[in-house]
């Protein structure tokens, strides 16, 4: 993909998420709805780390297999994911998604260098480990096998990812490789 339609693209996700925010933002301020009664103050836990969640997480939706389909739980983007694995204790996973997900916008954003070899496809994110990325089976997943994790390996809670702009047009993940053939 051409660097200039890459920020293009990335431009227009920016666009549609920075004006629903926007709507939300102002819908929220003229909602003077007071406290719950008995609700307790957040605290914030000794120790605990922070990860910046930009808004164009929420355009990357996480595609729902069949038996998860009007799951009222199911993250339906990765911002959603980043919140659930927060909400369940791992942070870790949290923050290895933050992190894989911000280098794939920074490559939207710059383009790719034109030095490296870059791989292209359908990305999934792994619940047990954090990882969203190109999974190791491309070539099975076509063939209806699960996706294995680019990350630990494994297919037992994989969901595919799917990045699509307001127009319908489906963004490849892109993500550069190593010399050793591994994914970064």
């Amino acid at each position: 993909m051409p660097k200039r339609k890459c920020r293009s693209i990335f431009s227009t996700i920016e666009t549609v998420l920075s004006r629903r925010n926007a709507l939300l933002a102002a819908e929220m301020a003229s909602d003077p709805t007071p406290p719950v009664d008995g609700a307790e103050p957040f605290h914030v836990p000794e120790g605990a780390t922070s990860v910046e969640v930009g808004k164009e997480f929420a355009a990357l939706k996480v595609v729902p297999k069949e038996d998860e389909k009007g799951d009222k739980n199911f993250p339906p983007h990765l911002h959603a994911a980043v919140e659930l694995f927060c909400f369940v204790k791992r942070p870790e996973c949290a923050k290895r998604l933050v992190d894989r997900v911000s280098g794939y916008l920074r490559v939207l954003r710059e383009g790719p260098d034109g030095k490296g070899t870059n791989g292209m496809g359908q990305a999934a994110v792994c619940w047990s480990c954090g990882h969203v990325g190109l999974p190791k089976n491309t070539d099975g997943i076509s063939k209806g096998e699960l996706a294995r994790c680019g990350g630990c390996g494994s297919d037992d809670q994989t969901n595919m990812v799917k990045v699509t702009q307001p127009d319908g047009t489906v963004i490849p993940w892109i993500e550069l490789k190593t010399k050793d053939g591994d994914k970064r």
